[in-house]
């Protein structure tokens, strides 16, 4: 958008992803009592995140969705019978719910990058997610997750996507690649002044 508007010399700086954090803990201690496969949102809940579209969705197994905000209340109360809600996770507590699930399933169409999605390949989720800017720009279909407007078919085919292949994924976007970048852009910036 800024280049079509005439702006010149624009780099993309990608956020980085904690990879030392966010990677599956298979020892997790967490029992979510909940039938496999667990299809997963997690993020700040919103109305504008369209988590009622991952609600709704017609899959097999679980539905949880970690985290919390104005939404909350509402979608607990309308769908709290299909999903599980277990609220706001950080850190270590965050990774070890991610590591029980089984497909992060990403809903919003208003992102500007989607630093979730990164955090869910760390943990070695495959990603559902719309043909929206953020995840259309990360997510390699087949390999890592799918970009559809089918969310329901595309999250039961990640599936058979290797948790592997996400975290290699997710590495690309390690602190240390996402600083690297930085620095170079800046130096760059430097040599033409």
């Amino acid at each position: 958008q800024l280049a079509a508007r005439g702006f010149k010399n624009l780099v993309l700086w990608p956020f980085g992803v904690d990879t030392e954090l966010f990677k599956r803990n298979e020892s997790s201690t967490i029992d979510p009592g909940l039938p496999k496969p667990i299809f997963v949102y997690f993020g700040r809940i919103a109305k504008e995140k369209s988590i009622e579209e991952f609600l709704d969705a017609p899959l097999p197994g679980s539905k949880l969705v970690i985290g919390d905000g104005p939404y909350r209340g509402h979608l607990e109360s309308k769908y709290g019978r299909i999903a599980r809600f277990v609220g706001y996770k950080k850190g270590q507590e965050l990774v070890d719910w991610l590591s029980v699930c089984d497909v992060y399933v990403f809903p919003s169409r208003s992102e500007t990058f989607g630093l979730t999605v990164l955090e869910g390949f760390a943990c070695g989720l495959p990603v559902a997610a719309h043909d929206a800017m953020g995840p259309k720009d990360i997510v390699t279909n087949g390999v890592d997750g799918y970009i559809s407007e089918n969310l329901a078919e595309v999250a039961v085919k990640c599936l058979s996507l290797s948790r592997e292949a996400c975290r290699k994924k997710a590495l690309q976007y390690s602190w240390d690649l996402s600083v690297e970048a930085f620095m170079s852009h800046q130096v760059e910036i430097r040599r033409r002044i």
